[in-house]
């Protein structure tokens, strides 16, 4: 965790700021001038990287971890990380706040936070190796070009500003968007946040300083109202417990005059959705890990049935040239999660324009047209803001 993070980040229980205790930390310096350049404030907060810590949410008991230089600003925190409490007690002068703390942490509203999507998620990018395409594509070229257009930004749009990928899953994309000379804020449920940091760190070059991973909650996000410049969630919402409470959560993140894009899963036809809904009746029951088996076992019959479809509609399927990991995760994505809901684009756009966005646009890709959603907006800005974008 870069120690710049600590401007933006908040408890998502209290929204207070957070103090920090540093336990282990890198140095790592900033030589290149055009790096330098980029840091707001300066380099100092960027060089500072916090392997391992916590963060406590001022004028309370509510304590969050660093671990793997991540912060995972959930409530369950001490429930999944206890033997990271347990070994740093002393540094945290005992843990006798616990039971506070617990109370606190522990009273999460079953509409805000489920724990078999954190678990369903976790496992599903476990299983994702560097290499691999996410849902088909060549996440470094094909998807790093879309990101633009479902955006609705020109090229040098995400120059300087700061950005939001809500639900960023192995983080390829999230990673690949600081190219363009943003800084980005990469969040996830699950601990698939781990795999993300580490191959940012692995891949990104000069640009690693400028990008950040957090384990939180869209429906609590650990960030203050207004933080960022442009927000962008893709194939996320529609897991969430409240889609629309969702939306309005992450909504609120964008400054004025952000864009917003979100991505949802789209009605699909009776023939296919009503199977599937039978389908996921059994298996978001199954205990998740019997559920990856399941899906790794069945690609063969899967990928037979959408060669078939695909053939009658005289269509091509990326399926063709998927390896069986991929597929399998595609299936386990569709499968696992509790909670998956479908909307028209209708319904999407009523939505848009209900919370006062505007330039309202379907994004959609031609080639996800059959299973996704996509709209982006613009939250107003103040008269003199919206005068200088024109202008610009």
């Amino acid at each position: 965790m870069r120690v710049r993070l600590l401007d933006l980040l908040r408890c998502p229980v209290t929204g207070s700021r957070l103090e920090l205790l540093s336990l282990k930390e890198e140095h790592r310096p900033i030589t290149d001038p055009a790096v330098a350049a980029r840091c707001v404030g300066g380099p100092d907060a960027y060089e500072r990287d916090v392997r391992e810590g916590f963060l406590r949410a001022t004028g309370g008991p509510l304590i969050y971890p660093v671990i793997g230089g991540v912060p995972r600003m959930i409530r369950n925190a001490y429930e999944e990380y206890q033997e990271f409490f347990f070994r740093y007690r002393e540094a945290l002068g005992g843990l006798e706040g616990t039971e506070e703390m617990l109370r606190q942490l522990g009273a999460t509203d079953p509409k805000v936070f489920d724990k078999r999507s954190n678990e369903s998620f976790g496992r599903q990018w476990q299983e994702y190796q560097y290499g691999d395409r996410t849902w088909f594509k060549d996440d470094l070229a094909l998807r790093t070009g879309e990101f633009l257009v479902s955006m609705d930004l020109p090229e040098d749009g995400l120059r300087g500003r700061l950005l939001l990928d809500a639900g960023c899953g192995n983080g390829k994309l999230t990673a690949s968007v600081a190219a363009y000379g943003a800084e980005v804020v990469g969040m996830d449920l699950s601990r698939s946040i781990e795999r993300a940091a580490e191959n940012a760190e692995r891949n990104a070059g000069a640009d690693a300083p400028f990008i950040h991973f957090v384990q939180g909650n869209v429906l609590e996000p650990p960030f203050a109202p207004e933080t960022f410049d442009h927000i962008h969630t893709s194939g996320v919402l529609h897991h969430t417990p409240d889609t629309w409470r969702a939306f309005d959560s992450f909504r609120a993140l964008g400054k004025p005059g952000a864009h917003v894009y979100v991505q949802l899963y789209r009605v699909r036809e009776p023939w296919v959705g009503i199977p599937n809904q039978a389908i996921r009746a059994v298996t978001t029951r199954l205990p998740v890990e019997v559920t990856w088996k399941l899906c790794w076992h069945l690609v063969p019959l899967h990928t037979l049935a959408v060669r078939a479809v695909a053939k009658l509609r005289r269509e091509p399927t990326p399926i063709a040239t998927a390896n069986r990991r991929e597929r399998a995760v595609s299936l386990f994505d569709n499968y696992s999660p509790p909670y998956q809901y479908r909307y028209h684009p209708h319904e999407v756009e009523a939505k848009f324009r209900a919370a006062g966005l505007e330039g309202v646009k379907d994004v959609t890709f031609a080639n996800e047209a059959r299973h996704m959603v996509a709209f982006v907006g613009r939250k107003p800005a103040p008269a003199a803001q919206a005068v200088e974008q024109r202008a610009a």
